[in-house]
């Protein structure tokens, strides 16, 4: 399963430097670009997570300090991957092929107001980040698919000693396609990448609802 959604991922292959996309960045000090694309942001895999421990069997998984090969992936409330395989329509914020009775991926329940941070366990500072990009908005389509909606945007940032070096939004004009492999990279590096997705007229204004799935980081300074 993990295999094909890298592969269905990688076709969306475009190099988007930040300032397309509604990137809000400053262009004189900004130091993150934000790219699309397997491979655009990362060169050396050092570290990955793939949330093979939050399937649906394992809803209620408090995410505020999860750790995979020495990476944290933390935000507010607890995990939810889906109902499990007798439930349909099933719960798929990638719309990619998803086997119900395996599915595993990173998404807070019921979504929350916080930000979703990527970071290293051990302080190790971060060159390059990639994620398959997915969200649990809703599409109102109750008998088709019922979560995933291209109109949701990614905001992020990143950090370095709790101060920010980067800021900026992806969507949702043009459309920040279900399934696009998002990456960051930094030629200095950071501590933080903080991300969270929203959509318009959402209630509360402030609730976030990103999925994520196979992160990719690279520690190797470029």
């Amino acid at each position: 399963m993990k295999r094909t959604r890298r592969i269905v991922a990688t076709m969306i292959s475009a190099l988007i430097i930040a300032g397309a996309y509604g990137v809000s960045s400053d262009p004189v000090n900004a130091e993150t670009i934000q790219t699309q694309g397997s491979g655009s942001a990362v060169t050396s895999i050092d570290r990955s997570a793939t949330f093979d421990s939050l399937d649906y069997l394992n809803n209620g998984t408090p995410l505020s300090d999860y750790i995979e090969d020495s990476l944290m992936i933390s935000t507010e409330g607890d995990s939810l991957s889906g109902w499990g395989p007798t439930v349909q329509p099933y719960f798929n914020p990638f719309h990619l092929p998803l086997d119900p009775a395996t599915q595993a991926f990173y998404f807070p329940e019921a979504g929350n107001a916080g930000w979703v941070t990527i970071e290293t366990s051990d302080s190790e500072k971060i060159f390059g980040v990639e994620f398959l990009y997915g969200n649990g908005w809703t599409t109102g389509d109750i008998y088709g698919v019922p979560w995933g909606n291209e109109m949701g945007y990614v905001e992020w940032q990143t950090l370095n000693g709790g101060s920010v070096v980067s800021s900026g939004q992806i969507g949702p004009n043009p459309i920040l396609a279900l399934a696009t492999v998002l990456g960051f990279y930094d030629m200095d590096g950071f501590d933080q990448l903080q991300v969270k997705c929203r959509i318009e007229n959402s209630y509360p204004p402030d609730w976030q609802a990103l999925a994520l799935d196979d992160v990719q980081v690279q520690i190797t300074p470029w």
